[in-house]
Order: structure tokens, then sequence, then C-alpha cells
């Protein structure tokens, strides 16, 4: 069953100034990046990100599915787990669990 995102969580990941993002390799080697703001959230649990270059990750994607987000405001914080795609010039996380960081 997929995480639908509390109030607070979608506060916190609307209002981090950056989101580091990870994703593996098809040989399971992290690659760890921070992207900017998020651009939106779709049906309550998909976060959307902008890809502009970010060529490792795409590729990742391509590979293995897997995605890991974080995002902090002041003292929240939240670790999400799930699933992205590439689709286009976005990459669509869709949140599968969440904890709380902080």
């Amino acid at each position: 069953m997929q995480a639908i995102l509390s109030p607070e969580m979608l506060e916190v990941i609307e209002k981090s100034a950056f989101i580091p993002i990870v994703t593996l390799s098809g040989d399971g080697t992290p690659h760890l990046i921070v992207v900017g703001k998020a651009k939106e959230i779709r049906h309550g649990n998909t976060i959307v990100f902008g890809v502009y270059k970010m060529e490792i990750t795409r590729k990742n994607l391509s590979e293995n599915s897997f995605m890991q987000a974080a995002a902090v405001l002041e003292k929240k914080g939240y670790r999400f787990s799930g699933k992205a795609i590439v689709d286009g010039d976005k990459v669509l996380f869709t949140v599968e669990s969440a904890d709380l960081l902080l």
C-alpha cells in the first residue's frame, strides 16, 4: 500500500529549499544529488522534480526505479522511499514509505 503524505510532510516538502535524492544503479551503487524545490505534489503521494541534466539519475532510474528523498524544515525532517520514473523533463517519485528524521 502506498503512503499518503500528511499535511505536515507536505509542508516540509513544499518549504524545503533543497531536497537531496538518492538513486541506485543496476548494480546497487548509490548516487546522491541535491535538487531544488519539488515542482508539485500529485495524487497525495507523488512528488514531481524537474530533471534538467541528471544523466546518472536518468540512467539509474531506467535500471532500478528505487529512490529516496529527504526534506527538512527547521526541526522537522522526513526520509521518503519509493519508486520513481523519468517522464520527459520530470522525475515522478511515488512515495511508498516515510520515516521521521528529526
